[in-house]
């Protein structure tokens, strides 16, 4: 569909809404999902935000999520209108400025400060969340072998092979399922919000909100606090992501029990394999649909998995990986 009949139908949907004409619509650049977004200025006393995604379900997914955490207190955004079929919908415009951006200004003090307030809104995600129909996920229902072995997978098509590193497919496939097993230790019984990271946290009024949830599914707690903390770009000291799961932890314990050393050892795994997922669409994003934004993060990316596989090699012995990614190379450009 082209951008002429997209206007349409945004047109369309908000006369239909709000009875009232569009001053303008301006495109909103996204970066790496095929969805697309508008913000809608008018005679309203504040701007909309319009979406059009290409996959139907995954809209039905973020309205469902969207009203599901609305009711639940959380600050996401209101779901204003959408189609019958909702290919489009109108939403809250939460404006431009989300925390990887908002940090640029904060020192570290100011940084922690910041992530403590996250970590307790992402919990209340987690434990609110975990209460919701999860056959309203598009993707998968829960992360389990399957979705465990998806993410590895799109590392080894969409990064290993494509920087043309020789490797054995058997031994490295020995150490992903070695790396699925000791995973498959930890409670999955919670929301697991999928893409938890400071690009797709905005800043308004000095206010957190959050976007992006569509890909939740029941899942462990340390994934998302891993996706979090370990953005190639946000580049968290050691120290201040040593200092948030400590924080995390003792938050979560008000609310649930835990082993403090196993949810350690686990969040060393869960944050292996999120670095893999991640390398994985950097290469897909990046190499194959040339964009820069994600090219420009692959080399911290990679620093990031050589590192955790130091951490996690403390708990399961992964040798082939290891030797993987201490050779992996940092694809720069895409000729």
């Amino acid at each position: 569909m082209n951008e002429n009949q997209i206007h349409e139908r945004i047109h369309a949907l908000f006369q239909k809404t709000y009875n009232a004409p569009i001053h303008s619509i301006q495109i909103i650049t996204g970066a790496g999902s095929p969805r697309k977004y508008y913000r809608i200025l008018s005679s309203l006393s504040y701007s909309v935000i319009a979406c059009f995604g290409t996959n139907l379900e995954e809209n039905k997914s973020f309205i469902y999520y969207s009203t599901f955490f609305l009711a639940a207190g959380l600050s996401v955004p209101k779901i204003y209108a959408s189609e019958q079929e909702p290919w489009l919908y109108l939403l809250e415009d939460f404006g431009d400025i989300d925390v990887l951006t908002a940090k640029q200004n904060l020192s570290e003090t100011e940084t922690i400060t910041l992530y403590k307030n996250i970590i307790r809104d992402l919990i209340q995600f987690q434990l609110k969340g975990a209460k919701c129909d999860f056959s309203h996920c598009f993707s998968r229902n829960a992360f389990d072998e399957t979705a465990m072995k998806w993410d590895l997978y799109y590392f080894k098509y969409y990064y290993l092979k494509l920087s043309n590193l020789d490797f054995n497919e058997q031994k490295l496939e020995e150490d992903f399922d070695a790396l699925i097993v000791f995973l498959k230790q930890a409670d999955a019984s919670y929301f697991m919000y999928r893409d938890f990271q400071a690009r797709n946290i905005l800043l308004k009024n000095n206010k957190l909100h959050y976007i992006d949830f569509q890909g939740g599914m029941r899942g462990p707690l340390q994934y998302d606090l891993a996706s979090l903390l370990l953005q190639a770009k946000a580049q968290l000291s050691v120290a201040t992501q040593k200092t948030l799961i400590d924080f995390y932890i003792s938050e979560i314990s008000k609310y649930i029990t835990i082993s403090k050393s196993q949810f350690k050892a686990l969040y060393e795994g869960f944050a292996m394999i999120r670095i893999i997922q991640t390398l994985g669409a950097y290469g897909f994003r990046g190499i194959i649909e040339k964009k820069p934004h994600f090219i420009s993060s692959i080399p911290h990316a990679v620093d990031n998995a050589v590192a955790q596989i130091s951490n996690v090699s403390q708990h399961i012995h992964l040798p082939y990986l290891t030797h993987i990614l201490h050779n992996l190379p940092k694809i720069t450009e895409t000729t």
